[in-house]
């Protein structure tokens, strides 16, 4: 299994509110205990925890900083 996180607020800066991110992704440890990984920008937090079943070297559920544009999140 895997898990997700996340909260948005488009009126207040949620970049400093990595803390209360990183808390909420910390109760998803039984659902995926290999890879996690976050993202904060200035009105949305995401985080994830991911379970390795299939091929764990090609697959990474890591977010990618440089190119922002749509995500569409999935477990296989």
């Amino acid at each position: 299994m895997c898990g997700f996180v996340g909260f948005v607020d488009f009126k207040n800066d949620v970049s400093s509110k990595k803390n209360i991110l990183l808390n909420m992704n910390s109760t998803l440890a039984k659902r995926g205990p290999d890879e996690d990984g976050y993202y904060i920008n200035k009105n949305v937090a995401l985080g994830h925890k991911r379970l390795i079943v299939i091929d764990p070297e090609r697959w990474k559920a890591t977010y990618d900083r440089k190119v922002f544009l749509w995500w569409i999140c999935y477990c296989l």
